[in-house]
C-alpha cells in the first residue's frame, strides 16, 4: 500500500493512506488534505495515482498556486512525477511516498476513501521519534563511476568518508539513516541528498541546526565539487564523482560555536604557538637588507581583498574555470550553478556574469531545439520548419538546427502541397491559393505545381454563358430594318458582385504580400496593420489570424494573441496542425492566469 508522509517545518508528521485515485491539497476547506499554513494556496495541488500494481507512481499537479511546488528541491511548473524516495515541498510541508511501512507505524489518520473526512496535518512528532519519511529502494543504486563522497574535515570526526551510492540518501544521527554522522548537533534525520542527471542536491529536512554550504544557509542547493557542507557542528567536504581527494590533518576546519570556552582556549593556544613560531623564524632568517613587499600577500597568504565566506576564501578563479568546462560540455545547468556561486562571492565579476548569461541562453536554445527535433520526429513538419527557420544564429545548436532544417524542407513542402490539393478538393480555392503563395515566398518548386492545379480548378468553375447575361457578346442585329437595334445590355446584377469580389481578392493578396515584406524587414507593427486589413477583407481566411497570433504573442500582447490564435484554430483545415495551435493557446491562457 502507498502512504503519503507529510511533515511540516516543526517536525509534525501525518501519515495518509493513498486509497483514492485522486486527492486535492490546499488551505481551503473541501480539499482532501488541508495544509493550514499561509504559504499554501486555497487549492494548491492535486495528486493522481498513475501506476497500477507495483508501479508506485503519483502525478503531482500544481493548481496555479501562488508559491508553486518543488520536486527534490527544483521548482516545477504544471505536473511532475513523484515516486518513492522523491521529496515534494508545498509551502512549509514536505511530502514523501512510503511503500508498505513497518507494522504499527500507520499514524492516527483514517483512510482516505469515498467520502472520508478531510485530513488535516496536525499530529506532532519529536526529533527523536521514529519516522519513515523517506523510503529508499535498495535496488536504486548508482554505478560505481557515478558515486560521490562526503569526507568529514572537522576535528570531531575528521577523515570519516561516506560514499554516496544511492540516488536518494538520508543523512542523520541515528542508525536508520543511509549516512550516519553520530554527533549530538546532528538531527535524527538531518538532510537528504538526491542525485538526478549527475547532479547532487542536498535538502534540509527541517533539522534543528540547518544546513550550510560554504558558510551560507540553504534549504536546498546543488553541490559543486569541493563544497564544504556544515551539518550542525560537523563539516564535510563534497567530492564529486571522478574527483581525487585525500584527507590530511592540514585540512581540518572546525565549525565556530559561539560561547564555547573550550574552542576559545583552543584558538588562543593555537595563536600563541603560531606567534612563537613567527618570532623565532623572524630572528633566524632576518635579512640584511629590506625585502620588497609581496604583491600577492605576506608569506603567500591570500590578499585581504579576496572574496571570503564564513568557511574561508572562495576560489573564484577555480569556479569560473569549472564553469567554462561545463560550457564546453554543454552542461548548462551545472554552468549556471557554478557561475552563480562565483557571482555570490564577486557580484561584479564580468566573466562570471557573461558565462551565466550564455549558459541560460543556451539552456533555452537546447530546450527549443529538442522540441523542434521532437516535432520533426512526429512529422509535425509545419511547426518544425517554422521553428527552425527562426532559430537564433550564433547558438551552439544553430549548425545542428540548419542541418535539421535541410532534412525537413522537402517533407514540409510536400505536406503543404498535399494540404493545398486537399483544399482544392474541398472547394476552398482561396485557401489553396494562400498555401501556394506561402510556398512561392519560400522558393519551393511545389508552388509551381500547386499554382497550375489552382488555375485548373478555377477554370472548371461553371460559367454563365447566356448571351443576354454576357455583355461581351453583342446582341444579334434585327432582321427587320424598321426595328431599331437594341443597345447593349447593361451588366447583370450577378456580374457586379463578381467583379467586386475579384478586386477584394487582389487587394487581400497585396496586403498579405505587404505583411510578409514587413516581417522580413523586422517591422512587426507594420505587418500587423497589413494583416488586420487583410482580415477585414476576408474574415474567413485563416492566414491573417495565423500571422497575427504569432506577432502579438511575440510582442507580449497576450489577449490579442489569444483572440487570433483561437480564430486560427477555428479556421484551420489540416487536423495535423491543430494540436500545436491548441498548445499555443493553452500556453497563452496559462500566462494570462498567472
Amino acid at each position: 500500500m502507498l502512504r503519503l508522509i507529510i511533515e511540516d517545518d516543526e517536525g509534525k508528521t501525518t501519515v495518509v493512506p493513498l486509497i483514492r485515485d485522486e486527492i486535492t491539497i490546499g488551505r481551503k476547506e473541501g480539499n482532501t488534505i488541508r495544509l493550514t499554513e499561509r504559504n499554501v494556496s486555497r487549492r494548491h495541488a492535486r495528486l493522481v495515482r498513475a501506476g497500477e500494481g507495483t508501479d508506485h507512481t503519483i502525478i503531482v499537479e500544481d493548481l496555479d498556486s501562488y508559491n508553486g511546488i518543488k520536486l527534490n528541491g527544483d521548482k516545477v511548473a504544471g505536473k511532475c512525477t513523484m515516486r518513492p524516495g522523491d521529496l515534494v515541498q508545498i509551502g512549509d510541508y514536505s511530502l514523501a511516498l512510503q511503500v508498505d511501512p513497518p507494522t504499527g507505524h500507520t499514524g492516527d489518520q483514517p483512510a482516505v476513501k469515498g467520502d472520508a473526512p478531510t485530513i488535516v496535518a496536525t499530529s506532532r512528532a519529536s526529533d527523536d521519534a521514529p519516522t519513515a519519511l523517506h523510503h529508499v529502494d535498495d535496488t536504486d543504486m548508482l554505478p560505481a563511476d557515478l558515486r560521490g563522497r562526503l569526507v568529514v574535515v572537522s576535528s570531531n570526526l575528521g577523515g570519516q568518508t561516506h560514499e554516496l551510492g544511492r540516488r536518494e540518501i538520508i543523512l542523520g544521527r541515528t542508525d536508520e539513516n543511509d549516512v550516519v554522522v553520530n554527533h549530538r548537533s546532528i538531527s535524527r534525520n538531518h538532510a537528504k541528498i538526491v542525485v538526478r542527471d549527475g547532479q547532487f542536491t542536498i535538502i534540509d529536512l527541517a533539522s534543528s541546526n540547518g544546513v550550510r554550504v560554504n558558510g551560507e544557509p540553504f534549504g536546498t542547493v546543488t553541490l559543486v565539487n569541493g563544497d564544504i557542507i556544515e551539518l550542525g557542528h560537523v563539516k564535510l567536504r563534497f567530492v564529486a564523482p571522478g574527483e581525487h581527494y585525500v584527507f590530511t590533518p592540514a585540512d581540518i576546519d572546525d565549525v565556530e560555536v559561539p560561547g564555547s570556552s573550550g574552542n576559545t582556549f583552543r584558538l588562543v593556544a593555537i595563536a600563541l604557538v603560531l606567534a612563537g613560531i613567527a618570532i623565532g623564524t623572524f630572528f633566524l632568517v632576518r635579512p640584511n637588507k629590506p625585502v620588497a613587499p609581496d604583491p600577492k600577500g605576506i608569506a603567500g597568504v591570500q590578499s585581504s581583498n579576496a572574496p571570503v565566506s564564513d568557511s574561508g576564501p572562495v576560489d573564484v578563479a577555480r569556479l569560473i574555470a569549472e564553469g567554462e568546462t561545463h560550457l564546453s560540455q554543454e552542461a548548462w545547468t551545472d554552468a549556471q550553478r557554478v557561475f552563480d556561486r562565483a557571482l555570490q562571492a564577486t557580484p561584479n565579476n564580468e566573466q562570471a556574469r557573461a558565462g551565466r548569461e550564455r549558459a541560460a541562453t543556451e539552456s533555452a536554445n537546447q530546450h527549443n531545439f529538442d522540441d523542434l527535433r521532437r516535432q520533426a520526429a512526429e512529422s509535425q513538419w509545419a511547426d518544425a520548419y517554422m521553428g527552425l527557420e527562426k532559430f537564433p544564429t550564433g547558438s551552439v545548436y544553430s549548425p545542428r538546427a540548419q542541418e535539421l532544417l535541410k532534412k525537413i524542407e522537402p517533407e514540409f513542402a510536400s505536406s503543404e502541397l498535399q494540404r493545398g490539393r486537399g483544399l482544392i478538393e474541398d472547394g476552398d480555392i482561396a485557401g489553396a491559393r494562400e498555401v501556394q503563395h506561402d510556398l512561392a515566398t519560400r522558393g519551393f518548386s511545389e508552388a509551381d505545381k500547386l499554382a497550375k492545379e489552382v488555375k485548373a480548378a478555377e477554370a472548371r468553375k461553371p460559367k454563365d454563358l447566356a448571351v443576354a447575361a454576357n455583355p461581351s457578346v453583342p446582341a444579334p442585329a434585327s432582321r427587320n430594318p424598321d426595328v431599331a437595334t437594341a443597345p447593349p445590355a447593361p451588366p447583370s446584377a450577378a456580374e457586379e458582385p463578381r467583379r467586386g469580389k475579384e478586386d477584394r481578392e487582389k487587394e487581400y493578396e497585396a496586403l498579405i504580400n505587404d505583411g510578409v515584406k514587413a516581417m522580413v524587414r523586422g517591422d512587426r507593427d507594420a505587418a500587423a496593420e497589413f494583416y488586420e486589413k487583410a482580415m477585414r477583407l476576408n474574415p474567413d481566411s485563416k492566414v491573417p489570424h495565423q500571422r497575427l497570433c504569432t506577432i502579438y504573442k511575440g510582442k507580449g500582447n497576450l489577449e490579442r494573441a489569444l483572440k487570433h490564435c483561437q480564430k486560427w484554430l477555428d479556421r484551420e483545415t489540416n487536423n495535423a496542425y491543430k494540436p500545436a495551435i491548441q498548445q499555443s493557446i493553452d500556453q497563452i491562457k496559462a500566462e494570462l492566469n498567472k
